[in-house]
Formats: structure tokens, sequence, C-alpha cells
């Protein structure tokens, strides 16, 4: 007679009890560091702009509608698909650091480092589209066209000292900058630690 056993083999789990079981493995100093991240992100201002008297916030999860129209941080961010998808690629983000505790491989210990590197790829992305040419050429525009342009963006480029005193980074861009460094340094430790595989 076989008696059989109330716990389910791995494979069998639901995703969502996977999910859960990974999130318990993770340490609390990550958890907590994975919770300022969220906060950082979708609760406080990232950016904010400050003209007069008059304070406007924008949040890490509108920054990708920044950086497709960078006048959005002086005049607001209406609804758009831009916050719906890039929140998502966020809450992935968010969501990467289970896949060590998912799979055991070394390598996946590096997930860790994911919302860092979102940060710092919107950074990088934001800081070239403020910093570009922000007026083209037309490609049969004559020397007159041409300096008219170049005049164009000499005057933004003045002018972009003026807007970056306006501009100033928020208390969710410190705090979840300061999180997702020390999330990368335990997912770094990990992985130097973590046996070859």
């Amino acid at each position: 007679m076989q008696i059989q056993s109330n716990l389910q083999p791995a494979e069998q789990l639901t995703l969502l009890s996977r999910l859960t079981q990974a999130a318990a493995q993770i340490e609390t100093a990550s958890k907590f560091a994975l919770l300022c991240i969220f906060v950082g992100w979708f609760f406080v201002d990232t950016l904010v702009v400050t003209i007069g008297s008059l304070q406007h916030g924008v949040r890490f999860a509108d920054m990708s509608a920044v950086i497709a129209d960078p006048t959005r941080l002086f005049f607001g961010i209406q609804g758009s698909s831009h916050r719906i998808m890039f929140s998502l690629v966020c809450m992935l983000c968010l969501l990467l650091p289970l896949l060590p505790h998912l799979r055991r491989k070394r390598v996946n210990w590096l997930a860790y480092l994911a919302p860092l590197a979102l940060m710092a790829v919107c950074g990088a992305l934001l800081y070239s589209r403020t910093s570009g040419e922000l007026f083209a050429a037309p490609s049969g525009a004559g020397t007159a066209g041409s300096s008219l342009i170049r005049f164009a963006n000499d005057l933004v480029h003045q002018g972009s000292g003026l807007v970056a005193r306006h501009v100033a980074v928020g208390f969710g861009g410190y705090l979840a900058l300061v999180a997702s460094l020390v999330l990368a340094l335990r997912g770094a430790r990990h992985f130097r630690n973590a046996p070859q595989t």
C-alpha cells in the first residue's frame, strides 16, 4: 500500500506559489531595497522642476514620456501609453531579482543589477535628449537655413544652463538610486560567492 504525500513536486507548483517561495528566500536587506525602489519609482518625485513659487514633480515611472518629449518636464504629463509600457518595464526590473531563487545558476545573480541598469539607461537617454541638437537642418537647407538652425540650437544650449538650474533630483531619485546600489552590491556579492554552474 502506497501513502500519497501532500507535498507537490516543484514542477507542479503554480507560478504564483513558486514566485512566493522565491520571494521568501530573498534576504531582508534586499527586500527592503526593492521596497524602497518601488516607492521611489512610483510614489515619490524623481525630478522636481521649480519655477518661481511653482513646483512640478516627475516620477520615475513617467520617465519614458519625458525622454520622448523633454518639454513634458515643464508642462506635465497627461495620460500616455509611455507611462503604461514603462511601468511594466519597471515592474519587470523589480521582479528580476527573483530569478536566482527560481533557477539556481550563478549568472542569474546579475539580475539584482536590473533596477540600477534601468536607472542608468534612463539617465543617459534623458541627458542625450536634452543636450543634443534639438533642431536638425533639412537636407536641402542652404547656408542661410543652416545658419538659422545653428543659431536656434546655440540659443537653446545657452538656455539649457538656465533650465538645469530649475530641475533638481527629487527624494524619489535619491531613494531609488541608493536602494538600487545596495541591491546591486548584494547581487554582486552573491555572484562572486556562488558556485560555478
